[in-house]
């Protein structure tokens, strides 16, 4: 059989070797000014060192808090763990910074000085997370589930460290120097080495066939990192020598690399290429809200565009906040006067329909308010239905969007065609989730378009 065209080809092995050596280059440089102290002068600038870390520090947490936003919009795991990993280096690079002295400090503080290496061992453990997590699913989805704790137990970390630096606590009671061969320091700056070179090894094979720029980077960053902790494991006493400016070089240029890199991407979808595959494709159990204005082409017609604006912007300013906040549902999209939402697209809201419910219930006591300051505005419709979907990645570069797709959503919307005015009407399904407690009237035998079999619907009245 003959070779699919389609498929991207792997990389020669010219291609590979040439890599290799470019990944190899900066520790043979390392190991060469080791080994020719006369190569190794000594160069001391405070000022040139707080600037530049300082700097890279907030690049690097800019990185991280653009990840963050991607992975937290398309419930992405891989690009989670990676900005969490951004973000754990590039909080300990600032307090580095910080702790320049005669800058900002008068003095030397052990845990300022340590920062570095600290920070760097904390997000090998995020990185190896990023690179294994499509190990499981379920790991996954624990993670996406638990990104909050994730994100509050680092910054609690970065926290406690500061504080624990400046009472000058043992064992950050004594300056210390950064790089240690001999030294607890040094044990953890192995161990951060060899995350770092198993999380290269395990992105270059997941995406060694489609080799974006973007996985490029990220690949050598980690490669850059892990070289930069065998200069902290090796280069003993050699503070503001050569040997010591290059393993910092390595981490500047890290960041350097993957933040170009991303800026060259597209804008709305940066990390894309990251994604796992169960985020560009996956099945879900969801429930879906559909909200339409009935009568809304009448009152268009009959109001100056300015009006009509004005009404939309108040109804959407108090649904899209509602069904987003207070219930957790994702707004997928308005459509003139319609808006389509859904729930546990990520796989994280076993309430969901009870979610969507709730929504719905709240959306139309909302909207009732509305029309008691405005009774000539149109009145609302609801459907909610719940069931099996897929949520799919769709288009290309310039334009992406993650659908729900399956016959729950189209039934969901063929609900809300059929819902009293100012009144909730739910599937079967949806109803079946609720509790005892959910007060509701069976609407037997109803009929909806493209639809053989009739309907068991109910119209909802409270929970």
């Amino acid at each position: 059989m003959g070779r699919d065209a389609t498929r991207p080809r792997p990389p020669g092995l010219v291609v590979r070797i040439g890599w290799g050596l470019v990944a190899v280059l900066p520790l043979a440089g390392l190991l060469s000014l080791l080994l020719r102290s006369s190569l190794d002068p000594n160069w001391d600038d405070y000022r040139v060192h707080f600037v530049l870390f300082l700097a890279v520090g907030v690049a690097a947490s800019l990185l991280a808090y653009a990840a963050g936003e991607a992975a937290e919009r398309r419930g992405d795991a891989r690009v989670l763990l990676l900005s969490m990993a951004f973000l754990s280096t590039g909080l300990f690079l600032a307090l580095h910074a910080i702790g320049t002295p005669g800058v900002l400090v008068s003095h030397e503080f052990a845990g300022f000085t340590v920062a570095i290496p600290v920070g760097l061992l904390f997000g090998a453990v995020f990185a190896v997370g990023s690179a294994f997590v499509d190990a499981s699913p379920a790991l996954a989805r624990l993670v996406i589930s638990r990104r909050r704790s994730l994100r509050v137990a680092l910054l609690a970390a970065v926290a406690v460290w500061c504080v624990w630096t400046l009472l000058a606590w043992p064992p950050l009671s004594h300056p210390t120097s950064e790089g240690s061969a001999l030294s607890l320091l040094g044990a953890m700056a192995a161990v951060g080495a060899l995350l770092y070179a198993a999380s290269a090894v395990r992105y270059w094979r997941a995406y060694r066939l489609d080799l974006g720029l973007l996985p490029a980077s990220v690949i050598g960053c980690f490669v850059l990192l892990c070289e930069a902790l065998i200069g902290v494991a090796i280069t003993g006493e050699r503070t503001w020598h050569a040997s010591w400016w290059e393993w910092h070089g390595l981490i500047v240029t890290a960041y350097v690399v993957v933040f170009l890199a991303a800026r060259r991407e597209w804008r709305d979808e940066r990390f894309r290429r990251l994604y796992l595959p169960t985020t560009r494709e996956r099945g879900e159990q969801i429930s879906v809200l559909f909200a339409d204005l009935a009568g809304f082409t009448t009152f268009t017609e009959q109001s100056p565009p300015e009006r009509v604006a004005a009404m939309l912007q108040e109804y959407y300013a108090v649904a899209a906040p509602l069904i987003s906040k207070r219930f957790g549902g994702e707004v997928e999209k308005f459509i003139g006067d319609a808006i389509m939402a859904t729930f546990n697209t990520r796989g994280n809201q076993p309430d969901h329909a009870m979610r969507a419910a709730a929504a719905a219930l709240a959306l139309q006591e909302q909207h009732a308010r509305l029309l008691a300051d405005h009774p000539d505005w149109p009145a609302m419709r609801v459907g909610v239905n719940s069931g099996d979907a897929v949520v799919r990645e769709l288009g290309g570069h310039g334009y992406v969007a993650y659908a729900v797709v399956g016959d729950a959503v189209n039934t969901g919307s063929r609900l809300e065609g059929q819902a009293p005015l100012g009144c909730v009407l739910i599937g079967s399904a949806t109803y079946q989730r609720l509790p005892s407690t959910a007060v509701a009237d069976a609407l037997p035998g109803l009929q909806v378009k493209g639809k053989e079999q009739a309907l068991t619907a109910y119209v909802l009245h409270s929970i």
